[in-house]
């Protein structure tokens, strides 16, 4: 979460399904993670990702309102989740 801002709207948008690995585990991604986009608005997905960014031992710039609607934006026309591979 302290990474790639884009990355994290990304999943925290359209969601992500399928085979990964964290921190060196792997996950075989059978559940998909929800995507929030019809969920949260900008202002309410960026105060989430900026307190998970800054919460849990972590520290890491804030996410403005106007960067998740410039992703947003960038990916409106995505209709599924997306896989590790395309991260």
């Amino acid at each position: 979460v302290v990474g790639d801002i884009e990355r994290l709207v990304k999943i925290t948008l359209k969601g992500i399904v399928g085979p990964m690995s964290v921190s060196g585990k792997r996950y075989d991604g059978s559940v998909p993670m929800m995507a929030y986009e019809k969920i949260l608005n900008d202002e309410e997905l960026a105060a989430v990702l900026s307190f998970v960014r800054n919460s849990f031992g972590n520290r890491a710039d804030q996410i403005s309102p106007e960067t998740v609607k410039k992703i947003r934006e960038k990916y409106k026309d995505k209709k599924e989740y997306f896989t590790s591979n395309e991260l």
